[in-house]
């Protein structure tokens, strides 16, 4: 809800609210940076869709409704006292920011952007359902447009926030990008809500207040640059980020998991299905890095397909990664009878899980194939992009001291580390996973390698300590999800497709080295109608991991110990199974004689989804708390 209303009328319940304060024009300017700027983003995203969905009203129908919203009748070119819509609105604020000339630069940037999908796009007739290009083109031209129009919001934010002229106006414009933010940084999107928003008095700093604003300034698609200087004040604004620049599109690919599971929540499924397609925050030249590539044959600088660790033999109707996801989002197939909430679950888990791991890999693999060679700097690029595959943007800026994101933990797997470390007692004293601290190193001494083409060195770092470390947070999942899922069936609880999605990510490793234990932990965490979940016991599935340890070459002590069970201790259990096997000597049995005779069974990878959210209602999560205390609380 909005104010206590629903909130799909939010932008009317923002009007209706300002109508009632009796401010000059402030009504009728929150209708226009609401009502009328969310009408033209809609018409574009509509005028792209028709490109590649081909629909009575055209692309060119739609594109040109979009301007006539965006410009008005009554505007002179460039004129800042005629008309009364958008442009107005950035020819008026663009004086203040030294960007008027003659023309404002926002917009001459959306009306030329504008024309050239109508003269590069639309009139060459490469609008058709087959035309990939065409479409990914015409989409990065409409996001960027959608860009620069959310300058003049933060023109008129920063106005009203700088010069003190008016709080309410200030919160209402804070009010118009908000949305955006939440889409992008939850963490960064209830604190903004508290300062811009919920308090009342004077600003008492606005300096602190700015550095909040720029901090989101990427939520927005927007820099430092395109939004220039208040009346000529230098306010230090610098567009930062913490990975190299070939590995920030990277990074910034957690923000699509977040805007998928966003779109899914609010049931607008073939938006989450663009968004995972075609992508949203990723940008590579003029279209943008993709999940559905990592999912793919299609993967771009494949050295290890994907395809060789997701694939199932298609005579036991096991579906691909890409296809399970595909089918989770638009409830087909194994999710025709899902809940909601479950194939939420399914797509997050999924992503986090078995698509960031596999991806992560591809890219340490990719390093590992260039050290040595004359193409150092690319190794160290791949090398640079997997910490950013694994981290994310919203994690790597949770580990800033001082951020607004510190306590959000974003959607890779460094979420998936911080949200189970306080399960097995495995977080550092701030709450954090002390696995992160470990990933960190070895990403410094793996740099170091690459320099220094000791590649022998980055090969052991990377059998012995990257990839191991990577599946940490991976079993643990797994473990936690078998104790908790033992004793639900399907209409009980969203959870049971969870334990499924991690359990997707090592079956197939496992089996390279423990047929019967990958079998025994497929088994057990798949989900299947009829069939009761963990059927085997999680004492079985903990000494199944337990036991298949040391040929994905993990130390048990890295798992830690899951708090109230007594077989909780994976060390324990490993001792336990030596002294078994020990007394009682016996063959390993191949995953083939475990099902009927003459058969042969594809070990597949398993999907599904726990949804986590952890926000504080009155702010951000505190950065020192116990870790795996909200997934707790979660699942009670």
């Amino acid at each position: 809800e909005f104010d206590g209303n629903p909130i799909e009328q939010y932008a009317d319940t923002l009007a209706k609210d300002l109508m009632e304060i009796d401010k000059e024009n402030i009504a009728q300017e929150a209708i226009l940076v609401n009502n009328v700027w969310m009408t033209v983003v809609f018409l574009l995203n509509e005028a792209a869709r028709s490109c590649k969905y081909p629909a009575h009203e055209g692309p060119l129908f739609n594109l040109d409704l979009a301007a006539g919203f965006y410009i008005g009748i009554g505007q002179d070119e460039g004129d800042n006292e005629s008309g009364d819509m958008l442009y107005n609105l950035a020819e008026h604020i663009s004086k203040d920011f030294n960007q008027d000339n003659g023309v404002s630069v926002v917009n001459e940037k959306i009306i030329e952007l504008m024309n050239d999908i109508k003269d590069d796009i639309i009139e060459m007739n490469l609008c058709s359902l087959d035309n990939e290009d065409s479409y990914n083109n015409f989409r990065w031209k409409v996001n960027s447009i959608i860009s620069y129009m959310n300058v003049p919001l933060v023109q008129n934010l920063i106005r009203h926030l700088l010069d003190g002229s008016d709080r309410n106006f200030m919160e209402m414009y804070a009010l118009a990008i908000l949305p955006q933010i939440r889409l992008c940084n939850p963490g960064a999107f209830d604190l903004m809500m508290n300062e811009f928003v919920g308090n009342t008095g004077d600003v008492d700093d606005p300096i602190g207040y700015m550095e909040l604003l720029q901090s989101v300034y990427s939520c927005l698609g927007i820099t430092c640059e395109m939004v220039g200087k208040f009346r000529g004040r230098d306010d230090g604004c610098v567009d930062r980020s913490g990975f190299p620049d070939d590995a920030v599109s990277y990074a910034l690919m957690d923000r699509d998991m977040l805007e998928i599971e966003v779109l899914m929540e609010m049931e607008a499924y073939d938006a989450a299905l663009d968004h995972y397609k075609y992508g949203r925050n990723s940008p590579d030249n003029w279209k943008f890095n993709t999940l559905w590539e990592l999912a793919t044959y299609d993967s771009v600088d494949t050295n290890l397909p994907l395809g060789q660790f997701i694939n199932y033999n298609t005579e036991n109707e096991k579906p691909v990664m890409n296809e399970y996801i595909t089918s989770a989002i638009e409830g087909k197939s194994t999710f025709e009878y899902a809940t909601k909430n479950q194939r939420e679950w399914a797509v997050k888990r999924s992503l986090q899980g078995t698509l960031s791991y596999y991806a992560v890999m591809e890219k340490v693999t990719n390093a590992l194939d260039l050290c040595g060679t004359t193409k150092k700097d690319q190794a160290v690029q791949e090398w640079d992009k997997a910490l950013a595959l694994a981290v994310g943007s919203i994690g790597e800026a949770m580990m800033i001291i001082d951020t607004a994101y510190e306590g959000y933990f974003g959607q890779t797997l460094l979420t998936l580390a911080n949200e189970v470390c306080g399960l097995f007692g495995k977080c550092t004293a701030s709450g954090e996973a002390s696995i992160i601290d470990m990933w960190i190193d070895q990403n410094f001494r793996g740099l170091s390698f690459i320099e220094d083409d000791e590649c022998l060195k980055l090969t052991q770092l990377v059998d012995t300590e990257v990839n191991p470390t990577l599946l940490v947070p991976i079993i643990q999942g797994i473990l936690h999800y078998a104790v908790m899922n033992e004793s639900l069936d399907e209409a009980q609880s969203d959870t049971l497709f969870a334990g499924e999605a991690l359990a997707r990510t090592v079956v197939p490793l496992i089996n390279k080295e423990n047929p019967e234990e990958a079998f025994l932990i497929q088994e057990n965490m798949e989900f299947a109608q009829g069939t009761k979940y963990v059927k085997d016991g999680s004492e079985n599935v903990f000494k199944a991991v337990a036991t298949s340890l040391h040929g994905l070459s993990i130390d048990c002590s890295l798992i830690g110990k899951y708090a109230g069970l007594k077989y909780g201790n994976l060390c324990e259990e490993q001792k336990s199974s030596i002294g078994n096997d020990s007394a009682q000597p016996q063959e390993k049995t191949s995953l083939a004689d475990k099902v009927l005779v003459g058969a042969v069974l594809t070990i597949s990878l398993l999907s599904g989804l726990f949804f986590w959210r952890n926000r504080v209602k009155n702010g951000l999560v505190p950065r020192h708390f116990s870790g795996g205390q909200a997934l707790s609380q979660e699942m009670s």
